[in-house]
Parts: structure tokens; C-alpha cells; sequence
């Protein structure tokens, strides 16, 4: 098949999906997911840019926010220089392009009239939705209460509705992300009406252009809540004829960015994957690798492990030398990654030459790299200047091998430093995959035409089986049977419930277990981590001074003979509060996104744990008597619409911090300090609370019967097939035609 029998297929599939929209509108959405089935027009226009003269080579840079992205890109294009800041989570992470220009210049692109209406709707939704939830959680406290003999709605009482609420609704992430985009918006104080005319960015060299940039992209920047993307243009000789895209990673919370990082990553020739070495090759990254390769036909993939500096220090790999750690960790990154890749090979034969040029780049060892120590080693000479971050590694490095990070030795330092940052070497693979621009550009034509065209008649054989299953399902279907099964239903109701219920209190015992002692262990370690910004925010400076001391004698002698003076010596301590407060917001946003995630891992697997037991409860009590394939279905339904609490931290209590001007003296200064510190460790106590209270709510979020909802919910499904059935002919008919309709297209 070529490029433009795949556009007319797409073409086709879509008619008839739009066609048959009354059967598909509850289904269509997860297999067109699922197989990344584009518009026509888009999918038109990704063949008309490969076939661009001199086209840009597209190199995408993706990877879960924290993954190290932007490190990499500051060291292998802007020399170690943190012109692209790290981002805390996906809110604060802006879409960006770097290619090559005449002049240092960058366009912000902020998000318009219809992305704030879109923000602001989701926001408003949220709200509409926490009061629901709202009035939920009140009535199921009011019930607890008053079994305790409690009738007073006092403070706490609503504080504790409040945080239920906050909690049922965290597992809504684009609501969420919608309501605290909005929040920051409104708290910014901006007149939208000059928007247009502050998104044009120009300077006379990098480090003025980066400075202007940190307003728009970084932390705390004033423009930073409307940022949306930002296309980055330099005059430096490594951004000729390519375009490098870093993106804030897939499952975008902010819907319209998401949507340009897809668009732009269907485009990219060449993906470098980014993934931490402590957590390389996560789920995550497999589902992006599948995604970018089956999906999308990009062939050219580079796998970087980064942060390689956080793994040193571990007992398991502790060596004598620097590189013989270095060594042991690489070697164990290589097996990882080539035993992962042969299992998905295997998996997905259609991967093939990839993974065979992936594994075998692996066998000898695997690409790693450290954005903070290239940092480290080009800014070596300006120590002063190190942020927390940057000081805290150098710490660690010299205390775990003092041999090789003598502060005398400078030359030795950098060497090491550039050892584990591996730069050259990720300049040297950049360098080949420009060099190679033709062949790769005219393969990635190639491979897009066989990505998409197996896409589409996966996408039609999915299509296919849905319909025929439905068409089976119905002519199938018997309403004496299906009364009888609905008569078996209520006579083992009894004994099976009680087992069932018995089921639920075990698997819940055994979840709440699991969430006290990992949130509570992964909050204890991100404190025992802090060496906070504090260090290196403030500079003490003493000034000594001759003056004439306070007495007549004194000023006699001085105005006789120069006499009469004393030394006294001014000591001035300054605090640069932007990098404590940009410090303390990044590190709770961590922690935040650290037990969120832990939170969410731990629900997955309770509730697959779920399915998977009932299911087993059930068959044991149901036997044959009844459809196996609806017991099941019957259980995921049940337990994907149970509401489970997620953890929930608000961090706006650090955003009192802020502060006008560029510094703090003396006391106000020490006073700031102090406020830091008090609200650093009420943040601690109030994610403790937290922790304590997501475990209470477990068992009040769950039926108080599985039992009694699971056969609630098995009569209602027999119910509704019951009145397919009753009209059998014209369903049948109207399923036939869907069929015979997309074998022929």
C-alpha cells in the first residue's frame, strides 16, 4: 500500500465510524487510542512534510517530567548552561523547540481566549464536581459520627468533608490539572490584552536571552501560568538543519499542549528516549516507545539513561574506582535493557529492526549521561554560583570517592565530572544522526506508510470483532435462559455474598497496609533529602571599619593626632529569597507527585487484586450455570467505578513566601528563614495527616456489601440483554450491515 491508498483508507473508516456513531460513541474512543488512528487531514499532512524540499530534521526529546530532558538538552546545546529550567511537574513544564536562527530570539506562545475558556470550563467543572462530592463525604461522615454518639458539625467537621472531597477528586487528573492551572492564572494579576505584544523575544547572547526566559518558563516567572509552548532560535553551528522538540512528556494533563506534543512527536524522524537509571525503562517508557514505533513509524531511537550519578552511591555497586562503579552500573542498565527489549521483541515482532539495532547498541554498553555533572564541570570555576541541587551532588560525589573529586585537582575533577556526564559521546550520536538526515528522513516515509496501514486494519479488525461479537451475543441469547439465570442468581445470593464480603475486608486490610508503609516511607526519604536551598541563598558579609569612638577625649584626639579610633566591624547578611522559595515550591511539588504516584500504583493494583478475587469467589459459588465472560465483565465494571480516594496535598501554604524585590537584609531575612523552616515542617505534619486520613477513607469509599452490588449488578446486565433480545431482528440486521460494510471498505 502506498501514502495515499493509507489516506483513503483513514478516509473511509471514518465515514463509516460517523456513519454507525449510535452503536460505536460508548467504545470508539479507547481503539482509536489505542491504534493512534488520526484525522485524515493530519494524517495527509505528516506524508506532505516528508516530502518537503530541505525539510528540518525533527528530533523529538521525551520522557516522564523529572526524567532529565532538559538537563540533557542544556549540556549538549547550550555547553552545561540551564537556559531550559527543570520542570516539578507537567503544570509547569512548557513545550518547547529549538532550531537554528540568525539572531538569539524566542516566540512564547501563550494559551488563547479558547484554552483559557477551556481551563476555565474543566476548572468550573471541578468545583461543580467537589461539591457533589462535598455533600457525599458529609453525609457519610454525619452517619459515622452519629454512631459514635457525635452530632456537632464543628470546624473539623467541615475541614475533614472539605479534604474527603479533595481526595475522591484527585483521581480525576484533567479536572484537577484544570482547577490548579486556573488557580494560577488568576493569581498571576496579569492583563491578558498585552499578551500578544510580550511573546517576542530577543538579546545579544544566551545567558541575557536565558535570563528573560526564566519569566516565561521557570518556577515562580511571572508569565509562567499562561505559558504554552516557547519555539527557541539560535545562531549556534549544532541547530543547523535540524529541530530538536522537548516536550513535558505524553498523558499532558493541559489538553491543548498535549495535543501539539502529539502532533509535533507524529513528525519527529528521530525520538531520544530519556529515562532515569534508578527506574530505567519503566512502564511508562515502554508504552512511549510503543507508541512513537507502532504507531507513529519512528524507526530511530536513541535510549539514554540519565541522572547515572544518583546510582553510585549504593552498596551494591560501591567499587574501589570511579569507573569500575560506573562500569557495574552501565553493565546492569545493558542486561536490563536488552532482556526488556528481547521480551517485547518477541511480543511485537513488528518492532524488529529497532529493537535489533537497540539491542545490539546495547551489548557493548548502554548511553549514559549526567546533566547536573556536565553542569558541575563547566561551571567548576564558579562554585559560589551552584544552586542547591548542583551543591548537594557535588557533596555526595566527594564524599562517597574523595580519591577522585579533590578540590585541588581541578583538572582531575572536571575529568570525572565529564566522565559521568558523557556529553562528547551524546554529541557524537547527535552528529551521526545529522549526517544520516536523507536516509533517515526517506525510511521514516517508509516505515510511516507500514505503522499506519497496520494501525488501520488493526483498527478495522477490532472494529470488526466488536461487531460481530454484538451480533453473536444477541442472536445467541435465550429469555427463558436468561430468566433462569437471574432465578439461579437469587437462590445462591446468600451463602456467596458472605464470601464475597469476607474477600473485600481482606483486600482491604491488605491495601491500607501497603499504603501506610510506602507513602510513609517515601515521605520520610524525601525529607531525609533535604539539604535545602538555604545554603547557598544567602551571603554574610563583614565589613571592617575604623571610626572615632563616642567621647570628648576621643574626638580631641583624633582631630590633634588621627587618634581616638576604634575598629568595628558591620556584618551584613543577604538573602536571595527567589532561590529559597522556587527551592521549597519545587521539592513540595515533588513530594506531592512522589506520594500521588506511589497512591495511584498501590489503587491499580488493589483493584485488579479485586477483580481478580471476586471473579474467583464468584465462579467458585455460580459454576457453569452462568456466563463466565459476564462475571467477569460484571466485576471490572463494578470495581472501575468504585471512587477511590487518591492522595491530596495542597501546597498553596508555601506560596505565602513570596516576596517583592530581589533580596532580603539582616532580620527580615533571618525572619524569612525562620517562617521557612515553620512551614517546611507543617507541610511534613500536614502530609502525614494526609496519609493517615487517605487510609481511613479506603473502606468508606467501598460498598459496604460487594456482595449485594455485584448481584445488583449481574441482574441489571441480564436485564438490559433481555431487551436486546426482545428485538432481535432489527438489531441483527443493523449489526449485519455494519460488518459486511467494513470487510468491504
Amino acid at each position: 500500500m502506498n501514502a495515499q491508498g493509507v489516506i483513503q483508507l483513514n478516509q473511509r473508516l471514518h465515514q463509516w465510524m460517523e456513519q454507525y456513531s449510535p452503536e460505536l460513541e460508548k467504545d470508539i474512543a479507547q481503539w482509536i487510542r489505542k491504534h493512534a488512528i488520526s484525522p485524515t487531514h493530519d494524517l495527509a499532512r505528516s506524508f506532505n512534510l516528508l516530502d518537503e524540499e530541505h525539510r528540518l530534521l525533527q528530533i523529538g526529546v521525551v520522557g516522564r517530567v523529572k526524567a532529565g530532558k532538559s538537563s540533557l538538552l542544556n549540556a549538549l546545546v547550550f555547553d552545561g548552561h540551564a537556559v531550559l529550567p527543570r520542570a516539578a511537574t507537567p503544570m509547569t513544564a512548557a513545550l518547547t523547540t529549538l532550531t537554528y536562527g540568525e539572531t538569539f530570539s524566542a516566540h512564547v506562545q501563550f494559551y488563547d481566549a479558547a484554552d483559557r475558556a477551556s481551563i476555565e470550563q474543566n476548572a468550573a467543572r471541578y468545583r461543580q464536581r467537589f461539591k457533589e462530592e462535598e455533600g457525599l463525604a458529609a453525609d457519610t461522615l454525619r452517619q459515622r459520627r452519629q454512631r459514635n454518639g457525635q452530632h456537632v458539625e464543628d470546624e473539623q467537621f467541615r475541614a475533614d468533608v472539605h479534604k474527603a472531597a479533595r481526595r475522591a477528586l484527585q483521581g480525576e487528573h484533567a479536572l484537577v490539572a484544570a482547577h490548579d492551572q486556573w488557580q494560577r492564572i488568576c493569581e498571576c494579576n496579569l492583563d491578558l490584552s498585552t499578551l500578544d505584544s510580550l511573546g517576542q523575544l530577543e538579546a545579544t547572547d544566551l545567558t541575557s536571552l536565558a535570563r528573560q526566559l526564566d519569566e516565561y518558563v521557570a518556577t515562580g516567572g511571572a508569565y509562567m501560568p499562561l505559558t504554552k509552548s516557547v519555539d527557541i532560535l539560535l545562531p549556534l553551528p549544532s541547530l543547523r538543519n535540524i529541530r530538536i522538540i522537548d516536550t513535558p512528556g505524553l498523558n499532558d494533563p493541559v489538553q491543548s499542549r498535549e495535543e501539539r506534543t502529539t502532533v509535533l512527536l507524529k513528525d519527529c524522524d528521530v525520538v531520544f528516549i530519556v529515562s532515569p537509571a534508578g527506574q530505567f525503562l519503566s512502564e511508562q517508557d515502554i508504552e512511549m516507545m510503543s507508541r512513537i514505533t507502532q504507531k507513529e513509524g519512528v524507526q530511530e531511537l536513541v535510549l539514554i539513561a540519565s541522572q547515572v550519578d544518583n546510582q553510585l552511591y549504593g552498596s551494591d555497586i560501591r567499587q574501589p574506582t570511579l569507573n569500575g562503579a560506573l562500569n557495574k552500573i552501565t553493565e546492569t542498565l545493558s542486561a536490563h535493557m536488552i532482556d526488556t527489549l528481547q521480551r517485547l521483541k518477541i511480543q511485537h515482532p513488528e518492532f524488529g529492526r529497532t529493537f535489533d539495532c537497540l539491542i545490539q547498541n546495547g551489548a557493548g554498553k548502554v548511553l549514559h549521561t549526567s546533566g547536573m555533572c556536565h553542569s558541575l564541570s563547566v561551571r567548576f570555576d564558579e562554585q559560589e554560583g551552584w544552586d542547591s541541587s548542583e551543591r548537594k551532588a557535588w557533596d555526595n560525589l566527594q564524599s562517597n570517592y574523595p580519591d577522585f573529586f579533590t578540590p585541588d585537582h581541578t583538572e582531575r575533577c572536571r575529568a570525572n565530572l565529564d566522565l559521568l556526564a558523557n556529553t562528547a559521546t551524546l554529541q557524537d550520536v547527535l552528529e551521526n544522526v545529522r549526517a544520516q538526515k536523507d536516509r533517515i528522513i526517506e525510511q521514516r516515509r517508509e516505515e510511516l506508510i507500514r505503522a499506519k496501514s497496520a494501525a488501520l486494519e488493526a483498527f478495522r479488525a477490532d472494529l470488526l470483532a466488536f461487531t460481530q461479537a454484538k451480533y453473536h451475543e444477541v442472536r445467541n441469547a435465550d429469555i427463558e435462559d436468561l430468566k433462569a439465570q437471574r432465578r439461579k442468581l437469587d437462590s445462591l445470593i446468600t451463602v456467596a455474598t458472605y464470601e464475597l464480603d469476607s474477600m473485600l475486608a481482606t483486600c482491604i486490610a491488605d491495601f491500607q497496609g501497603k499504603l501506610k508503609k510506602e507513602l510513609s516511607k517515601r515521605l520520610d526519604a524525601a525529607y531525609g533529602s533535604t539539604g535545602s536551598a538555604v545554603d547557598c541563598a544567602g551571603v554574610e558579609t563583614h565589613e571592617k571599619k575604623e571610626v572615632v569612638r563616642d567621647s570628648l577625649a576621643a574626638k580631641l584626639a583624633n582631630w590633634a593626632w588621627g587618634g581616638g579610633t576604634e575598629t568595628r566591624t558591620h556584618t551584613e547578611f543577604k538573602l536571595f529569597w527567589r532561590k529559597v522559595y522556587n527551592e521549597l515550591e519545587h521539592f513540595a511539588e515533588e513530594v506531592v507527585q512522589n506520594l500521588r504516584d506511589a497512591s495511584e500504583a498501590l489503587t491499580f493494583q488493589f483493584r485488579e487484586q479485586l477483580i481478580q478475587e471476586s471473579t474467583g469467589v464468584a465462579r467458585r459459588h455460580l459454576g457453569d450455570d452462568l456466563d463466565a465472560a459476564l462475571i467477569i465483565r460484571t466485576n471490572q465494571g463494578l470495581v472501575s467505578n468504585f471512587k477511590l480516594p487518591a492522595f491530596e496535598l495542597d501546597t498553596r501554604d508555601l506560596r505565602k513566601l513570596k516576596r517583592t524585590g530581589h533580596h532580603l537584609l539582616d532580620l527580615e531575612a533571618r525572619d524569612y528563614l525562620d517562617e521557612a523552616q515553620h512551614r517546611l515542617d507543617a507541610f511534613k505534619g500536614e502530609a502525614s495527616k494526609q496519609i493517615r486520613q487517605l487510609i481511613a477513607e479506603v473502606k468508606h469509599a467501598l460498598p459496604t456489601s460487594y456482595g449485594d452490588a455485584f448481584f445488583k449488578s449481574m441482574q441489571e446486565r441480564i436485564a438490559q440483554l433481555e431487551e436486546q433480545v426482545e428485538n432481535t431482528l432489527l438489531t441483527l440486521d443493523r449489526l449485519q450491515r455494519m460488518a459486511k460494510e467494513l470487510e468491504a471498505l
